[in-house]
Order: C-alpha cells, then sequence, then structure tokens
C-alpha cells in the first residue's frame, strides 16, 4: 500500500519550550505559490511568549516589499478561541486604517480567516491582506498574507487563500533520532 507524501515547499519552526524540561517544536506546515525560493526571511524575533517570522520576495526588504508573508506564534495567549483572538488584532488594524472593516470567509472557533483591502492613509500604506488565526498546541498561529497592489492581490488571491487555508499546525518533542525529510513528510 502506497502511502501519501505531502510535498512541501517550506517548513517554519517556531520554538516554544514548554513546561517542564521537555523541548517542543511548534511547526506550521504550508506550500507557497511560487515556491520558497523565490522567498526569503526579511525579519525574525522570538520575544518572551511571542515569535514572528516575516517572508518576502527576493531582492526585497524588511521595509521595502510589494508582498509579505508573516506567521506569528503566541504562547499563552489570552484570548477564548482563534475567532476571538483574530477579531482582536484585525479590530485593532482597523483603528490604524478604517478605510474598510475586515470581512471574515471562515468563521469557527478554533480556526478563523479575515481579508480586507484599504487605501493608504498617514499610519499605513495601501494594501490587502489575507488573515488566518488558528489554535495551536500552546496558544494560537496567525498567518497573514499582504500585498500592496490591488491589482496583483485580485490575481493571487485564490493560490493565496488555499495556501493560508491549508496551513497545518503540528508539534513534535526533540529527539536526536528523528529526522524529518520536507520531500516526504507525512501529516
Amino acid at each position: 500500500m502506497k502511502v501519501p507524501h505531502l510535498k512541501i515547499f517550506s517548513l517554519i519552526v517556531i520554538l516554544f519550550i514548554t513546561a517542564g524540561s521537555v523541548m517542543a517544536y511548534q511547526t506550521l506546515a504550508f506550500d507557497l505559490p511560487n515556491g520558497a525560493g523565490n522567498w526569503h526571511i526579511a525579519y525574525h524575533k522570538k520575544l518572551a511568549n511571542e515569535t514572528i517570522v516575516q517572508y518576502v520576495p527576493l531582492g526585497e526588504t524588511y521595509t521595502n516589499w510589494s508582498e509579505t508573508f508573516i506567521i506569528h506564534a503566541y504562547h499563552n495567549a489570552q484570548a477564548r478561541n482563534s475567532l476571538t483572538f483574530l477579531r482582536r488584532l484585525t479590530a485593532q488594524l482597523e483603528v490604524v486604517n478604517d478605510y474598510a472593516k475586515y470581512q471574515y470567509v471562515r468563521i469557527t472557533p478554533n480556526d478563523a480567516i479575515a481579508t480586507r483591502c484599504v487605501v493608504g492613509n498617514a499610519r499605513m500604506n495601501a494594501q490587502c491582506d489575507i488573515y488566518r488565526a488558528m489554535q495551536s498546541f500552546d496558544g494560537f498561529i496567525t498567518v497573514q498574507y499582504i500585498n500592496r497592489s490591488l491589482e496583483d492581490f485580485k490575481y493571487v488571491y485564490i493560490k493565496w487563500l488555499d495556501t493560508i487555508r491549508n496551513a497545518k499546525p503540528y508539534q513534535a518533542e526533540f529527539r536526536n533520532d528523528r529526522y524529518l525529510s520536507k520531500d516526504t513528510l507525512e501529516l
């Protein structure tokens, strides 16, 4: 019997130290629409209870990008569920730019996706984004795709929505005898 394998273009590994002496890796598996080779990490920071990783296209930077893909993990975040958490985050962004409200395309307690496009103002550039919050093993993970071109966003919207919708968190304890191959990873 043939075992199905998921071909993954990129793995984001986010390290959390869990209670006790066990190290646990919080990982998000996803396929980038144009392949991982066209993106690079422009920003990475680990705070006390948060980790953020930002990808931008090759040749672009943390401050100068046309599109970006951001993964943010929150350990022990204070929210009842993913929907409440995403509503809190989107409300903060709506204060920064109130041109348009987020429209929710998935609403469940443990997984929510919202999207919107805004014109620029003094505090935010014109942009469109897809924003997802999901329950993880130790808190919440948010995934956000932002594009500064409305025309390009319309063209790539379905691909990025599928990418964000299909991202899967999983957890693996550290073991020296476990090696993962991106070509044969089983979820």
